[in-house]
């Protein structure tokens, strides 16, 4: 059996050649982010050392970082048949250049997306002392915008050069326009013309390499094509992003030879986001999933009860398997219990938080107590169709209160501490606690006078 050992690369950051950060290749936001969250898992197989790099996730570590509850299983089969169709360009600054896949498998089997990364970036992943960049998850997970990801990347590799005084930090940097497009992923280096024409090539030309797209691509090869849209519909909300989110910002210059424009120069400044708390709140997550204790709390050789639950279950009634992980625990890893839970909460008219009700229904063993018949249109359904409305009602309202509360200016400030502090999740607020309980939760904190967590982790006021 492989030997794997777990490289959790400072937990929540990870380190990219600056040589990989400048590679061409076509890839979607959700790719490269779930890419990114992939090199902070990659686990090495010391028996085989040719063997790829692999890495594990889990749906319900993912959902909050890059997806939702309702399409991440749906984004994850998806994207185990798109990641490794895409072909990276890696040059080495002496005209020399690689062309290669980088993952030349992904599997989504049995609530794990397993992705094998070409051992070619072994080099360009491992082990480095120069010539590489650290990001960190938590920002790199809080883009929405892919131009907004590759542009961070290749802006951060250089901001090493910033020195605080002089010229406010700024680093200038230079990019071929035509190559910059291959860069960011807006012209698609997957395409089979470029493909062919760059074996043909012992210096790659990247304006050469345009023109073919150009000539041969489809319309989705090349997004922004008039410099006009180029700014209006990348750069500039890139732009805004970046400052918003990150630490760097940006301006920038179009420069002409001839009449058009071939060059863009970046300015390059350090910067404070405007969205910190946001980050600290994604940061508190990634610590909570990058530590030791994250795998599976279920063993992976799970009986066949248990597995036959998960294929049943995965995606009723949106369930998730960190879901149905949650609900094993909480029935002691009773299989009938959860079952029965299921079919009895189906069963019933009025559900506003599903999970929340199968977390009761298990603990208070709904399921258990008789179901009396009642005649439809006899005084006892009238009486419990009455009192189904009123609960219903209740329900419906407390769970308005808390929409509310979480679009509140200092929810993420609450969240914060509840995490922190409390050791409560937002998804144990948003999905296990009933929507009283969670409002209670915040209603608590505010006659606390709303304590916050400083620097060292205590709680102030």
């Amino acid at each position: 059996m492989a030997n794997f050992s777990n490289q959790l690369m400072e937990n929540k950051s990870y380190v990219k050649s600056n040589e990989m950060i400048s590679a061409k290749y076509k890839s979607t936001l959700l790719e490269n982010q779930v890419m990114a969250i992939a090199l902070t898992r990659i686990e090495e197989n010391h028996e085989d050392r040719d063997a790829p790099l692999e890495a594990r996730l889990y749906p319900g570590e993912l959902k909050k970082l890059v997806s939702d509850d309702t399409h991440i299983y749906r984004d994850l089969k998806s994207l185990a048949k798109t990641i490794t169709g895409h072909t990276m360009f890696l040059e080495d600054g002496r005209g020399n250049f690689k062309a290669f896949s980088v993952v030349p498998n992904a599997d989504y089997q049995d609530g794990v997306f397993i992705i094998k990364f070409n051992q070619v970036l072994k080099d360009h992943l491992l082990g480095m002392d120069k010539n590489f960049t650290t990001l960190e998850l938590s920002m790199m997970t809080n883009f929405s915008r892919n131009s907004s990801f590759r542009i961070y990347e290749l802006l951060k590799k250089d901001l090493f050069r910033s020195r605080p005084g002089v010229n406010n930090g700024r680093v200038d940097v230079e990019y071929n326009l035509f190559e910059f497009r291959f860069l960011i992923g807006i012209a698609n280096s997957d395409n089979v013309y470029v493909q062919n024409k760059i074996k043909t090539m012992t210096v790659v030309d990247w304006e050469e390499l345009y023109r073919v797209l150009e000539k041969n691509g489809s319309r989705s090869d090349i997004k922004f094509k008039t410099t006009d849209k180029l700014q209006r519909d990348c750069i500039r909300p890139a732009q805004e992003e970046l400052e918003k989110k990150s630490d760097i910002r940006f301006d920038y210059e179009l420069v002409r030879v001839g009449r058009p424009y071939k060059k863009i120069v970046f300015h390059i400044y350090p910067n404070v986001p405007q969205d910190e708390e946001e980050l600290i709140v994604r940061q508190k997550y990634v610590e909570k999933i990058s530590g030791k204790d994250r795998q599976y709390e279920i063993p992976m050789d799970m009986n066949e009860e248990t597995k036959k639950l998960y294929d049943d279950y995965v995606g009723h009634n949106e369930l998730d398997k960190e879901d149905l992980d949650f609900l094993l625990k909480t029935s002691k890893f009773n299989v009938k219990d959860v079952i029965a839970a299921i079919k009895y909460t189906d069963e019933q008219s009025e559900v506003n938080n599903y999970m929340g009700y199968l977390v009761r229904c298990i603990q208070d063993r709904y399921f258990e107590s008789g179901q009396v018949e009642v005649v439809k249109g006899s005084h006892e359904y009238a009486v419990g169709l009455k009192e189904l409305r009123q609960q219903a009602n209740s329900e419906e309202t407390k769970k308005r209160v808390w929409e509310s509360t979480k679009r509140k200016d200092d929810f993420g400030a609450f969240l914060s501490y509840e995490e922190n502090v409390r050791e409560l999740s937002f998804m144990e607020l948003d999905e296990i606690l009933q929507p009283a309980d969670a409002v209670a939760e915040y209603i608590e904190w505010k006659k606390a006078g709303s304590p916050t967590v400083i620097v060292d982790g205590s709680a102030g006021a």
